[in-house]
């Protein structure tokens, strides 16, 4: 008896997992705008280790993951076989004129991790002043109840908790959130207190951060086993028949081709952001197309080069992450070395990744210059996320969607794998571990 066919359409981290987990009860086609699934769709070669003479691709953005927060993602890796390691994402932050905020640098001890102050000026009253308000912070926020929080937004939670240190948290906390976030301050403060206390609290301070050992190009290779990936597919539109058991229809045009092909499936997975899927599903179901459309989301733009002019001193005596924070600014400048972040990349010529740029970065020494989106979670979001989410549970549900805007917490890796887990469960399969 052949399996049911079933369609993914978008190949993140949610597309890729949904399609890996169904592979089994379900034949299944995922389809790719991109040359390459998507995870690994703007890697950069940044040159060749002069130790190895091995070329060196590196993924962007950079994927660190945490093991307190990204719990089903890590699953996910050990049950593919993806080896990860320990990656030092530690931070220098100044201001945009120069000035030193903060600096830190982390250590490794078998499985145990240390944070020292590292600077120049690492017992000025400042840096050590800002390193106890880190510790007290983090000690603190594992205090809070989070039943008690639930109505309020980040920056209500922040107004009236009585451990706020303000120097801390707007020149150090606030633009660490805004790059994990990839959103600006107000938005951060506008996100669900619940969702940005809970990472804050799973330990990443004291666990550290982690990756992919041979970065997303292995981790493609061993998620997309079992199934078809028809990439260069550009969507165009999804039709469903007259009768309600009818297949459902996949319209799309091929590599560079104009002429429109179809293929037929029993169920569709939508796994792309919230704005692609709106006008993929508006004329099936143009009331859940208004609810995809009210998730708004952020730009940011993420350059990997060579010009080290962008640091306020040399990158040699810096930890491998920089923030340079300018008050009148909505975001910060984000900048790491890949050279002390990655062993990969530590015998090669200097190559830094800088998240929203607020400075010129020399066009001569540009690798990369890539644009994201990613969707910005408040309370009137997850109104619209709850609505797309009841949609799944009607009988004989046939549409499905999936990404990282419809997980638990901040939009992230994490909160891929947990939608793609929700729609496999739903769909009879259960989790591999």
């Amino acid at each position: 008896m052949s399996k049911p066919t079933l369609a993914v359409i978008g190949s993140g981290i949610a597309g890729l997992s949904a399609a890996w987990l169904l592979r089994n009860k379900y034949q299944v086609t995922l389809f790719e705008r991109h040359a390459t699934p998507g995870m690994g769709a703007y890697a950069v070669n940044v040159g060749t280790n002069t130790r190895t003479g091995k070329a060196v691709t590196i993924d962007i953005p950079l994927r660190v993951i945490t093991s307190g927060y990204y719990k089903e993602l890590f699953n996910l890796y050990q049950t593919l076989g993806v080896n990860i390691e320990r990656t030092d994402h530690s931070g220098a932050f100044f201001t945009h004129t120069g000035a030193d905020i903060f600096h830190y640098k982390t250590y490794t001890l078998g499985e145990r991790r240390f944070a020292f102050l590292n600077s120049p000026k690492r017992l000025s009253k400042q840096n050590i002043s800002q390193g106890m308000a880190a510790i007290k912070f983090f000690a603190e926020i594992k205090k809070v109840n989070l039943d008690s929080v639930t109505e309020l937004t980040f920056g209500e939670f922040l107004q009236q908790w009585p451990h706020r240190q303000s120097a801390f948290i707007d020149a150090v906390l606030m633009p660490m959130l805004s790059t994990i976030c990839t959103c600006d301050y107000d938005s951060v403060k506008q996100y669900p207190a619940t969702i940005i206390i809970g990472y804050l609290a799973c330990g990443v301070a004291k666990d550290g951060v982690w990756k992919a050992t041979h970065g997303v190009a292995d981790i493609v290779q061993r998620i997309t086993q079992g199934y078809q990936v028809q990439a260069n597919s550009h969507i165009q539109a999804i039709e469903f028949g007259d009768i309600e058991t009818a297949p459902i229809k996949v319209i799309y045009t091929q590599d560079q081709q104009t002429k429109s092909q179809s293929q037929s499936f029993d169920h569709i997975v939508i796994a792309t952001q919230p704005q692609h899927a709106a006008p993929l599903i508006e004329a099936v179901d143009p009331q859940l197309a208004k609810h995809f459309k009210q998730i708004k989301f952020a730009k940011s733009s993420m350059v990997v080069h060579r010009d080290d002019s962008i640091y306020p001193r040399a990158w040699q005596d810096l930890s491998p992450v920089c923030y340079s924070v300018n008050q009148d600014l909505q975001r910060p400048m984000a900048t790491v070395c890949l050279n002390k972040s990655m062993p990969a990349v530590k015998d090669c010529l200097p190559v830094f990744q800088t998240w929203h740029p607020t400075t010129t970065i020399a066009a001569d020494k540009t690798l990369a210059d890539v644009t994201f989106e990613r969707p910005v979670i408040n309370f009137d979001t997850l109104k619209h996320i709850a609505l797309i989410k009841n949609s799944m549970l009607k009988n004989n549900n046939r549409i499905w969607f999936c990404g990282s805007y419809l997980g638990e917490g901040i939009p992230l890796l994490e909160a891929g794998v947990q939608s793609s887990l929700f729609v496999a469960s739903a769909l009879g399969v259960h989790k591999p571990w």
